[in-house]
């Protein structure tokens, strides 16, 4: 049996044609940390990422690097990127937002170093700057906390404003040296501060890893943990006062990790408010929405509403909220037994309410088996109802076996309409999948790290992909192999793959086997 490459349009041969290939973003021998991927509505993609290296002195530092595509896939810089700044540092890194889009699709981006700091000590501040598509330098750097930096200056959250600016929120030192304090700033759209000087957030207690997101209507919402662990929320205007008046609960449920950061995901909500969404401390997914007034809109308040059935556990759900069949989408990885008994890939319809709309488990996409790991589970919209989702797949229980990144789509009825097909295919390892909101009504920018055989380090790559699942010259799952449930594909070694993959393939049904290549 041949599967033969099919094609999907035309756009610039910049792109990659070849899912096994890709366009690489990165050097090749270059080490990075902390890469942040985002995509504007045109079709611009932001890539950042930190380069430690070393002063001329001998001092450490980071080189604070970007790269930007053009929606035709074009470096607007050279091949090792641009190093917006390169000052003292230390050789470890915090919980930072470096980048974020403003309301025109320019980058906002974020510095964190040493430069201000007294060279006996370690005192940090942020450094503000904006870049346009074109990767000219708008304005910056602009220094927060009025030009003072702080030893414990960490943890920058950064949203777009209605205004065209953007608001900030990190922490630094309180009153008492060992008391930790949340502060709030906004800039206009060329980065002059809005306010005298910044908001502390509750300034008389302890307050850590704040999150900062639009709530509309020029106001923000300041998310952050109190001494007990708690998620409170507290609002303020384009002038800075507390439009609420006090903080109110968000989220008391904890956390799989004491890495908190990457167990939760704060995103803008339907009229404003914040949709949260957390793996708890119970290993379940969970995502609570509260409304820009502050209340609670699903039943399960402060605790928050699992994805998964009640057989179940889950990862961390993705959430995408469709405006106009005003419903959210949460995919997640389903999980039994802490994941020890296996892993799969379910997506979930809710009502604004809560309510599950596609019974306890939803649509199952991988079927939770063992012998497989998941990760990355992100959906977006695939336009008329639908949802993509997206997720990285490695057949075995291994840590190095080959992962591959693939995409399904399922429709308002519950139909998985497009069943999963790879959109990447190189025979690596492969983490961060970075999925961009749905571009022009037809394709999606996706990205990832991965490290490969031609390369010292690890690099970032990047694939356009159409709502169909296919690149400019994609693979297309075979309509025989997706309609018959007891067909089985494996690769030569006997790896057992959820569908076929560049080179020989092996499929085997009602006991008998035969070969499938893939070009």
């Amino acid at each position: 049996m041949l599967l033969l490459l099919t094609g999907a349009g035309s756009i610039s041969a910049q792109w990659s044609e070849d899912p096994a290939v890709n366009n690489r973003v990165t050097p090749s021998n270059v080490n990075f940390y902390e890469p942040q991927i985002l995509t504007n509505e045109q079709g611009t993609c932001y890539f950042f990422y930190l380069v430690p290296t070393q002063l001329s002195n001998g001092q450490d530092a980071f080189q604070y690097r970007m790269q930007i595509f053009s929606p035709e896939g074009l470096r607007i810089y050279g091949a090792a990127g641009k190093i917006i700044a390169a000052e003292r540092n230390i050789t470890w890194t915090k919980f930072n937002d470096y980048i974020v889009l403003d309301n025109e699709g320019n980058c906002i981006v974020a510095c964190y170093d040493l430069r201000d700091s007294d060279p006996s000590r370690y005192d940090f501040n942020y450094y503000i700057y904006k870049v346009n598509p074109n990767g000219e330098m708008v304005w910056g750097p602009v220094a927060l906390n009025g030009g003072k930096p702080d030893e414990n200056m960490t943890g920058l959250s950064m949203c777009a404003t209605d205004d065209g600016g953007t608001a900030l929120a990190y922490t630094i030192t309180g009153a008492q040296p060992t008391q930790r304090i949340t502060q709030l700033e906004r800039l206009d759209s060329d980065g002059h501060p809005l306010w005298e000087k910044p908001v502390v957030v509750e300034p008389g207690a302890t307050t850590q890893r704040p999150v900062v997101v639009n709530n509309g209507k020029d106001e923000v919402m300041v998310l952050y943990q109190d001494a007990s662990s708690q998620y409170m929320v507290r609002v303020y205007d384009a002038d800075g006062n507390d439009a609420w008046g006090e903080s109110v609960v968000l989220y008391t449920g904890g956390f799989s990790s004491d890495k908190v950061y990457p167990s939760f995901n704060v995103q803008h909500g339907p009229e404003g408010g914040v949709v949260f969404s957390v793996m708890d401390g119970g290993w379940d997914g969970r995502f609570i929405y509260m409304t820009r007034e502050g209340e609670y809109a699903f039943s399960s308040a402060n605790v928050g509403t699992s994805v998964a059935g009640p057989d179940y556990q889950s990862t961390m759900p993705s959430i995408y909220y469709d405006p106009d069949e005003q419903v959210f989408y949460a995919a997640f990885s389903n999980m039994a037994l802490y994941g020890q008994d296996g892993h799969g890939v379910n997506l979930q319809k809710f009502t604004t309410k809560g309510q599950r709309l596609w019974g306890d488990d939803g649509v199952s996409i991988v079927p939770t088996e063992g012998g497989q790991q998941i990760a990355n589970v992100t959906v977006r919209s695939a336009g008329k109802g639908r949802a993509a989702v997206f997720y990285h797949y490695m057949g075995s229980t291994a840590y190095n076996d080959p992962v591959s990144a693939y995409m399904a789509v399922v429709d308002s009825e519950g139909n998985v309409v497009m069943e999963p097909r790879a959109v990447t295919t190189s025979l690596n390892v492969k983490n961060n999948l970075t999925v961009s909101p749905l571009i022009g009504g037809d394709h999606y920018i996706i990205s990832w790290t991965e490290k490969r055989s031609n390369s010292t380090s690890e690099c970032i790559f990047a694939q356009y992909v159409y709502i169909d699942g296919t690149t400019v010259n994609g693979i297309s799952t075979p309509r025989a192999m997706a309609e018959t449930g007891d067909a089985a594909c494996y690769s030569l070694s006997g790896i057992r793959q959820q569908q076929p993959v560049k080179g020989i393939n092996i499929v085997r049904q009602n006991g008998t086997a035969s070969k499938v290549i893939v070009k």
